[in-house]
């Protein structure tokens, strides 16, 4: 049996930052267990192979995301600038394939909220947040008439016409990664922020390099899939079919379905395994294609289309500044086709029908070439099943019901994760970082460290 004075589970940047701040308390020694192959989480989702060795895309950051972009700088982590070109089209490819130019031509990496149509309306939302806790929303006072309501229902009664109306539930539903009337208008409201009307400049991050130099400062042991957390009064053990390591207390930086997927002694309140149980995840195919060069520059096209029959949803360019090779992103979401920007379920399933309608898209709007790319990456979880999104919009009445649970410890286990983060972080690589140094700090003070 392996002896630590904290187990971390889960190696992506919650983990590691709560192992890296539980090293600077002189809270250790400190053991992560990752069950895959290698460190990163969510950072590392792409398969490399299929990549041909690039790094995969950047993730898309905020300039005041000021902890992540220090320890980017403490890691020597490279930050981009993501530049908009105004002079290059945006493009939309309509159900029956005609290519159109786009209604607006603004970076996806804007938030949704920056397309609002007209200040009236964008100050009325930004009221809606005054006096909502953003650490924890279910606590605000008005938490239980907000969280009743879907993000859908009140722009239908406020946006001005339905032009409007379908704009904004369409940049929103690319934002959330779920349809509107599915998405609890506290949830939004939290996840907006306190400034909607501040729109910060895009910055790409490599979240893959970010966290395999943090793991480097750690004890990481990978392939070490945890299926058993036993806690009493000595302590808590962790086991998998590795074998077990002790510990004094143990930090799950793991999602809630994923917790799920852990037999607990004592078992978890019902509450807590109901949380897990129904925790929602909007479904999605990240896909990237990587061509020699950014050829659609070339032509007078941006890369960011928009798709109507949603395979995939939109596109956008990822190509590196220096135009070594050209890549493009693409989301395809698995809500159904009769959502907005929804895909057909059969298509999405079908993981070659997909690719060949994804890339038979991508040429009908950026021209022959686009169907010719020197490699495709899909987004893939450890299961071989297409990855979850990152984010995890609430529908009514979640948060209220089991916020209370989300991150509070129980006994000697305590939960990190970018899910247990306060908002509006709470879904982003900040929200992980900040999750995991809030789950040390809870260990250390516990340990007298």
């Amino acid at each position: 049996m392996d002896q630590a004075r904290v187990v971390v589970v889960g190696a992506g940047l919650a983990g590691l930052s709560a192992a890296e701040e539980l090293r600077a308390r002189g809270a250790g020694p400190v053991v992560v267990l990752e069950g895959a192959r290698s460190p990163g989480g969510r950072a590392d989702a792409m398969p490399r192979a299929e990549l041909e060795g690039l790094s995969p895309a950047p993730m898309f950051i905020r300039a005041d995301e000021r902890e992540l972009l220090e320890l980017a700088g403490k890691l020597d982590v490279p930050v981009e600038r993501l530049a908009h070109r105004q002079d290059l089209e945006d493009l939309r490819v309509g159900e029956d394939g005609e290519v159109s130019a786009s209604r607006d031509n603004l970076p996806l990496s804007l938030p949704w909220w920056s397309r609002f149509g007209g200040e009236w309306l964008l100050d009325r939302f930004g009221r809606l947040g005054e006096g909502v806790d953003f650490g924890s929303p279910w606590l605000s006072a008005k938490a239980g008439h907000l969280d009743a309501q879907t993000a859908y229902s009140w722009l239908r009664e406020y946006a001005p016409d339905s032009e409007v109306l379908d704009l904004l539930e369409e940049h929103l539903t690319l934002e959330a990664g779920l349809p509107t009337g599915r998405v609890s208008l506290l949830w939004l409201i939290a996840h907006v922020g306190r400034d909607p009307a501040a729109d910060e400049e895009g910055l790409g991050l490599d979240a893959r390099l970010l966290v395999r130099r943090l793991a480097a400062l750690a004890d990481v042991r990978v392939g070490h899939h945890v299926d058993l957390v036993e806690q009493d009064e000595s302590g808590v053990r962790v086991h998998g079919d590795w074998g077990t390591c002790a510990a004094e207390r143990v930090v799950l930086a793991l999602s809630p379905a994923d917790a799920d997927r852990v037999e607990f002694v004592p078992r978890l309140s019902e509450r807590r395994r109901s949380m897990q149980r129904q925790w929602p995840r909007a479904g999605v195919v990240q896909t990237e294609l990587v061509y020699w060069r950014p050829f659609w520059r070339n032509f007078g096209r941006s890369g960011q289309v928009f798709f109507d029959d949603g395979i995939p949803a939109w596109s956008i360019d990822h190509s590196p500044s220096d135009s070594s090779h050209g890549r493009l992103l693409t989301h395809t979401y698995t809500f159904g086709e009769y959502a907005p920007l929804g895909a057909d379920q059969v298509s999405v399933e079908d993981r070659a029908r997909h690719r060949g309608l994804l890339l038979e898209n991508v040429a009908r709007a950026l021209g022959p070439l686009g169907a010719k790319p020197l490699a495709v990456a899909q987004s893939v979880s450890d299961d071989g099943a297409y990855s979850g999104f990152y984010r995890s919009p609430m529908p009514p009445g979640f948060l209220t019901e089991y916020g209370p649970v989300l991150r509070s410890p129980v006994g000697r286990i305590h939960w990190a994760g970018t899910e247990t983060a306060g908002f509006p972080e709470n879904g982003d690589l900040s929200g992980a970082l900040a999750s995991g140094r809030r789950a040390a700090a809870e260990v250390a003070a516990e340990l007298g460290s």
